[in-house]
């Protein structure tokens, strides 16, 4: 049945891509679709099991509890920063530049050492200064506790699902997607099943469905590890990932200060209603767009010339934005309406967050392709990174108590068109040769 399945998706691929083209598919684009195709049989499947656990947790604890959770959520991702400081990205665009295994082994066991010495350090200064940090985040100091778990095993994850897209087992990688979400959905329903309904629930699942997924990765690729640190690895690796650290860093203020600051403004009950129309709306069309991420990077990386691949992500890019919207907001209203009741639905709000979504999905895109250069790749996006921090930080401070929750959905469109033109306009980097 998967066979067929995927046999049908390659075809109905290559049609299309002879349409658009008006050329043959290439070996190199056979290879790359192929993989295209595993890892959307596997994000789809698991995104079926991940939206029944937002719909479960959203009907179960209210805006109110997805609220809190949410919280935790984001407050976790500026936490894991110096946990992981670029070395996954890093990583993926060195080992995946050449399939030989003594270079890979080194690469990854050093990659793992790095992480696992920041991970250390970062929890314990976490811990150290809890107190002066969560009030940082305006958080109690349980919920920052939750946190900096959530934080770590999201870097364990992270950083053992990387080692598969550096290795090119896509194949792989896209069992394991369903693995995470199906362990997410489960954990979740048996807590439902105890009667333990809270947004800890949330919290718990997730850290089970990572470190479960993790660990069997882990299981999976252990030949490629060993217990050692090597210096002119690490040496690569550090000056990549700190260019790459600019941009998680900025990436954390802007997928997640909108989140802290409409609890900062506004109620815990209304950044449940904001993370509703994420996950149903924006979620969808960004989840899509991780598929073809997920792949093109490493691809990329691998690909001497990037402004062929440039050239031909412009051709689609129209398609992608009208198929792309109407997808956002059809499945979004759907999903919406089995939140239940207490989630009102706002079509003004729903175009918005389609937009925003689209813009979301362009500049990952578009981003991944300029990571790909090598360093000066990564210094363009680090760049319009950060630009894009400071101007959402400050459209979200000026638009929020001004009108509520569309003034996040405005500051995330504004800034990220914003970058995306930034990228755009340094593509002659993606023409280079350069894989340093």
């Amino acid at each position: 049945m998967n066979d067929f399945v995927l046999r049908t998706f390659t075809k109905l691929v290559a049609f299309c891509y002879e349409r658009i083209f008006h050329e043959e598919m290439s070996d190199e684009a056979k290879k790359f679709f192929s993989n295209f195709s595993y890892v959307g049989v596997g994000t789809i499947g698991s995104m079926i099991f991940f939206f029944l656990f937002n719909i479960l947790a959203a009907r179960a604890l209210g805006p109110s509890g997805c609220g809190t959770f949410a919280i935790i959520q984001s407050v976790a991702m500026f936490l894991y920063i110096p946990m992981l400081l670029g070395f996954c990205t890093a990583m993926i665009k060195y080992n995946a530049e050449k399939e030989e295994y003594d270079r890979q082994q080194s690469i990854l066991s050093t990659t793992y050492a790095l992480v696992s010495i920041f991970t250390t350090i970062s929890v314990m200064v976490y811990y150290t200064f809890s107190s002066q940090i969560s009030k940082l985040f305006s958080v109690s100091k349980e919920l920052f506790y939750l946190a900096i778990i959530y934080a770590a095993i999201y870097v364990f994850y992270t950083l053992t699902t990387g080692t598969l897209r550096s290795l090119h087992k896509m194949k792989t990688y896209a069992t394991f997607l369903p693995v995470y979400s199906i362990i997410l959905l489960l954990a979740f329903l048996i807590f439902i099943f105890i009667n333990f309904i809270s947004f800890e629930a949330m919290a718990f699942s997730m850290y089970l469905a990572y470190g479960i997924t993790g660990g069997l990765i882990l299981i999976n690729i252990r030949k490629y590890l060993k217990f050692s640190l090597e210096i002119s690895w690490a040496d690569r690796l550090w000056r990549y990932g700190a260019y790459s650290i600019i941009g998680g860093l900025s990436s954390a203020f802007y997928l997640n200060i909108d989140k802290i600051l409409i609890n900062k403004y506004m109620a815990v009950t209304d950044v449940g209603i904001y993370w509703a129309y994420s996950y149903s709306i924006t979620g969808v069309m960004i989840l899509l767009t991780s598929i073809f991420v997920t792949v093109i990077f490493p691809f990329a990386s691998k690909c001497k010339d990037k402004s062929i691949i440039f050239i031909k992500i412009n051709r689609i890019l129209p398609y992608f934005i009208i198929l792309g919207l109407v997808v956002s907001i059809g499945s979004g209203f759907i999903i919406f309406k089995l939140y239940g009741s207490e989630y009102y639905f706002d079509l003004k709000l729903a175009l918005l967050c389609g937009m925003a979504g689209m813009c979301i999905s362009i500049d990952s895109v578009y981003g991944w392709l300029m990571n790909a250069v090598g360093i000066q790749g990564v210094k363009i996006t680090s760049i319009a990174a950060t630009i894009l921090a400071i101007v959402n930080m400050i459209l979200n401070i000026w638009l929020i108590p001004l009108i509520g929750i569309e003034g996040a959905i405005v500051a995330t469109i504004v800034s990220y068109i914003l970058s995306i033109g930034i990228v755009v306009s340094k593509r002659k980097y993606l023409y280079s040769q350069e894989i340093s």
